[in-house]
Order: C-alpha cells, then sequence, then structure tokens
C-alpha cells in the first residue's frame, strides 16, 4: 500500500447483524402474509417483502466486498465506492465536516465535503456539498477529517503555484 494512500473497509459485524435482522423481518412477514385475514394486509406485506429483499441484496453485497476499500484517500483525491463511485478532487474541497442525522428515525453519519474553486474566484457562488456516507465503514472520523483539510490545504497551495 501507498504511502501516500489511506483505505477504509467496512465492518462485518455491523453488517451481518443487518443481515440477520433483514431475514428475521422477512421471515415474519411470510408468517404475517400467510396468516393474514384481509387481502389488503397481505399486499402490504407483499410490498414490504419486496423492500426488504432489496436491503437484503444490497447488505449482502456490502458484506461480500467488504475486504475491499469504501474510501481511499490520497494525496490529491478522496474515492467512494457505495452504491455509485464519487471520485473528489480534495484540491477543491473548501470545508469538511461530520454531520449526524436522523433520517426516518435511524441515525446516519457522514462527511460533508463543501466543493469550491481551487483558485478562490467563486465567492458568490453556491458551494456544492457531497455527502460521503459513513453508515457501515470502520473509521476514526476524526483522524479522517483531520487529513483530508491537511491535503485539501496541500493541493489548494500546489494549485495557486501553477
Amino acid at each position: 500500500m501507498d504511502a501516500t494512500r489511506r483505505d477504509y473497509f467496512r465492518r462485518a459485524p455491523l453488517l451481518q447483524r443487518q443481515l440477520g435482522v433483514l431475514v428475521l423481518i422477512g421471515l415474519v412477514l411470510t408468517w404475517l402474509m400467510s396468516h393474514a385475514p384481509w387481502r389488503w394486509l397481505e399486499l402490504l406485506c407483499v410490498a414490504l417483502l419486496w423492500v426488504c429483499g432489496a436491503a437484503v441484496f444490497v447488505v449482502s453485497a456490502r458484506l461480500f466486498t467488504r475486504h475491499h476499500p469504501a474510501i481511499s484517500l490520497f494525496n490529491d483525491r478522496l474515492w467512494f465506492r457505495g452504491l455509485r463511485e464519487q471520485v473528489v478532487m480534495l484540491r477543491n474541497v473548501r470545508a469538511a465536516e461530520f454531520v449526524e442525522a436522523r433520517i426516518a428515525g435511524l441515525p446516519w453519519r457522514f462527511i460533508e465535503l463543501t466543493l469550491g474553486d481551487p483558485r478562490g474566484r467563486d465567492a458568490g457562488v453556491d458551494a456544492e456539498s457531497v455527502r460521503v456516507p459513513l453508515d457501515t465503514i470502520d473509521v476514526d472520523v476524526q483522524e479522517m477529517l483531520a487529513l483530508i483539510r491537511e491535503r485539501a490545504a496541500q493541493q489548494r497551495e500546489l494549485s495557486t503555484v501553477r
């Protein structure tokens, strides 16, 4: 591994617990569906079973690829591999902060990167933000933020020199 590259992987125990809970929910839904006295309850169970199946697919894909880095932090870029890949050039990062939110009652953790022009010419323009989710990633958030800020500052200095 290159000294300038820092890789962050997914946590297998958390993914295994998520997969177990989803399978348990699926079993309860199929039992409820087989004993449903009303047709609308049966249809609701089928819809929820479809959602549960999609979630099992996503979680198992993350579990099977846990040995591949989910986030790689290079000297010049941050590469996130989630449901879709995102690459952020660090010279464009103006600010990086850790954000915790509750969406539908579930806790969500992510790093929010505020992007802008590396030469500082976008003072009047609304800044774009990118969110990197940290839902199942094994990471020390403060260490990662410090590393992102440090490398972003280095890349901005290099871009102003050129």
